[in-house]
């Protein structure tokens, strides 16, 4: 960034660092971008040291003492921009025998403070959000006597922004839930947004236009959504109307959606229960249950990496 006047120290850009990543783009191959929060507490970006705060300089200085990895991304320029929410996911139509990449709504707010609705690929989401696993370790100051105190996880996102050039992305950031913390339950949020928003766009295709989303879901987890049919059956055996125990409803859960299909078809030809067709023929889907809520961080992660690598395998180039 140029100087305003000549001697004169470059503006302040980054207060507080969220992430120091190294470009492998063509031309400025091995360039470092700042990306984090300026003055005023919003997203800010920048690639001279000297555009950073006394703060992200001690922060940075840290980081490349302890010798990490930095992370490494294929932009020349980056945008930075701060999450808000998730909003819903874009299903295009397939064309030819191959399948479309979806997109996934978000707002977020520009680095001007203006709230802005952006859509990323499904794909660029997925594999921006498995690259983000190692997250900065930001080390606050202790304070004089005090013990040295662990360091504070922050996550970001850099992603591909459909429109602009190939080479130039856009940085997610994500805020902290107080002022110096993690921001690890607003970026978990936003992976859990994602991955629903993707499974659901998923389940509702045909089986010929699903990426596979379902299956990864299904080995991540093993288990059956709050709220289906086994919490019916809890609610059948507290009513009275079934007796079963306990073990027999977790060999159930194991054994997946015909073995319910079958005992459901069997409790509604003694007239036990009025289950329609529809609803049977849905539940004798052979798609594996799943319930992503309960998955820790580590694991959504591993999750995003794996829909990424199936979804990449359907999508057309």
């Amino acid at each position: 960034m140029a100087m305003s006047q000549e001697g004169s120290k470059p503006p302040l850009v980054v207060d507080r660092l969220a992430a120091a990543l190294v470009s492998t783009a063509r031309g400025v191959q091995g360039s470092w971008f700042f990306i984090g929060w300026s003055e005023e507490g919003l997203p800010a970006a920048c690639t001279d040291v000297a555009e950073l705060s006394a703060d992200a300089r001690r922060e940075l200085s840290g980081f490349r003492g302890a010798r990490l990895e930095p992370r490494r991304v294929p932009f020349a320029s980056l945008i930075p921009v701060a999450y808000v929410s998730t909003g819903s996911a874009v299903d295009f139509s397939d064309a030819g025998g191959r399948k479309a990449e979806d997109q996934v709504n978000l707002t977020v707010i520009d680095a001007a403070g203006e709230r802005r609705d952006i859509a990323l690929g499904e794909l660029a989401l997925l594999g921006g959000i498995a690259a983000a696993q190692e997250p900065w370790q930001s080390h606050p100051v202790a304070a004089r006597g005090e013990l040295a105190v662990d360091t504070v996880p922050l996550y970001s996102v850099c992603t591909a922004l459909p429109g602009a050039r190939a080479d130039t992305g856009v940085g997610l950031l994500f805020p902290s839930t107080i002022s110096g913390g993690s921001n690890e339950p607003a970026f978990r949020s936003f992976v859990r947004n994602v991955i629903g928003r993707l499974l659901l766009l998923d389940e509702s295709s045909a089986p010929s236009s699903r990426k596979g989303y379902l299956d990864v879901a299904g080995r991540a987890a093993g288990l059956p959504p709050q709220g289906g049919m086994l919490q019916s059956l809890i609610w059948l055996r507290n009513a009275g109307l079934v007796v079963f125990e306990d073990d027999w409803l977790q060999r159930l859960q194991g054994r997946g959606r015909r073995m319910k299909s079958g005992m459901l078809r069997a409790l509604r030809g003694i007239g036990m229960l009025d289950v329609s067709d529809e609803l049977l023929a849905e539940i004798s889907d052979a798609r594996p249950d799943y319930d992503v809520d309960q998955l820790d961080l580590a694991r959504m992660l591993a999750m995003a990496r794996d829909m990424y690598q199936a979804g990449r395998a359907q999508v057309g180039d």
